[in-house]
């Protein structure tokens, strides 16, 4: 029982677990097996399984055919963290008559089953089940004093589960944002070691401006001028700023390097980035280029045409040259912008380009 608890408090951080505790809880209670997921009736959808030991065959039909079933509708009632047993809602004898215990149970010679819903919102339920042959007969009051204890871990253990999903979804969507900045962004370790580069960085290096493992550029000069900075930055000194020309020299980039402590180390330390010491900003200002339609669409609820029209007059010029670009009557130019104004909450051309060029630092859909 010691070795079963450790087990489900495991689970909430490694969710693959769940399979050897239903098999553990089976055992303990003469059982077949056990199942652990998450449904939704009304949608007729299991968004998630774990299965200890029951036949993958059965579940798959189960799932195509039999969610509503008798068990399962007599549990839509039954409070979270109560163990109900099968007999005590549905006779076997009446189970025996559905084509959900013909084509589910009887291949594995199921009869009974201890159920208890771990976690409910909406349609939305977390179901536990140990289900017990046909030949050992229904769970006596030892069985029901067992699952009865272990209900409460059970429960604990899948909403702290949810929350460390919930932790890791919003921390590997911020760095979903992170990789899609125009800005380049590499993060240091103590040494100099890249413990993360995003996605402008990785462009930077395909074409040859910038080398990784160490951070470097294809000059030899700027590269050491980048190692001076970044061992300020490590010693705890300012970091400082540098310009860096393209391996094709077209164009220059910004590159700003900063040490990181305190609170921005220890926010990195909890999202996996451990001993994350330095950090470079990477700005090619070529990349941000312009906010594209689709971002003010997104964010600000303005129309398509509305949305072409403020793309365009970021790119400058008088609003006559923009309605020939655009094929557009002067007039319906300035009306647009007057609805753009009002829904981005500018006022004037200059706080609108301001604007697309803040929102242009994250890179959206082509439009």
């Amino acid at each position: 029982m010691e070795h079963i608890l450790d087990l489900i408090y495991d689970a909430a951080g490694e969710h693959e677990l769940w399979p050897a505790i239903l098999t553990s809880i089976a055992d303990l209670t003469g059982s077949e097996g056990g199942i652990l997921f998450g449904q939704s009736l009304a949608a007729e959808q299991v968004y998630f399984d774990y299965n200890g030991r029951l036949d993958q065959e059965c579940n798959r039909v189960y799932q195509e055919r039999h969610m509503q079933n008798a068990w399962s509708l007599a549990m839509e009632d039954k409070p979270v963290g109560r163990l109900v047993l099968s007999d005590d809602v549905v006779p076997l004898s009446s189970l025996q008559e559905s084509s959900f215990y013909q084509e589910v149970l009887h291949p594995q010679g199921i009869g009974h089953n201890a159920m208890i819903a771990l976690a409910a919102k909406d349609d939305f339920r977390v179901a536990f089940n140990i289900c017990r042959s046909r030949s050992r007969g229904e769970f006596d009051s030892g069985d029901r004093s067992t699952l009865e204890a272990l209900a409460p871990h059970l429960r604990r253990s899948v909403t702290l589960g949810f929350r460390l999903r919930s932790y890791l979804a919003l921390r590997n969507a911020a760095f979903d944002v992170i990789d899609k900045l125009a800005d380049g962004v590499v993060v240091m370790g103590r040494r100099a070691q890249i413990l993360f580069a995003n996605g402008a960085v990785r462009h930077l290096e395909l074409e040859g401006t910038l080398k990784l493992s160490p951070l470097a550029t294809w000059s030899p000069a700027h590269s050491r001028r980048l190692a001076s900075l970044v061992r300020s930055a490590l010693a705890g000194r300012a970091g400082g700023t540098m310009s860096l020309p393209s391996a094709d020299g077209k164009r220059l980039l910004a590159v700003v390097i900063v040490g990181l402590r305190g609170v921005e180390a220890s926010t990195l330390d909890e999202a996996g980035l451990s001993n994350a010491a330095c950090a470079a900003f990477i700005i090619d200002q070529s990349r941000r280029k312009s906010a594209n339609a689709q971002q003010l669409i997104d964010g600000y609820g303005l129309t398509w045409a509305e949305a072409r029209v403020a793309v365009r007059a970021h790119g400058g010029g008088t609003t006559a040259e923009a309605a020939i670009d655009l094929g557009l009557s002067p007039n319906t130019v300035k009306t647009h912008l007057r609805r753009v104004f009002a829904k981005t909450d500018t006022r004037g051309q200059a706080e609108l380009a301001a604007l697309l060029a803040s929102i242009s630092i994250v890179k959206g859909k082509e439009g």
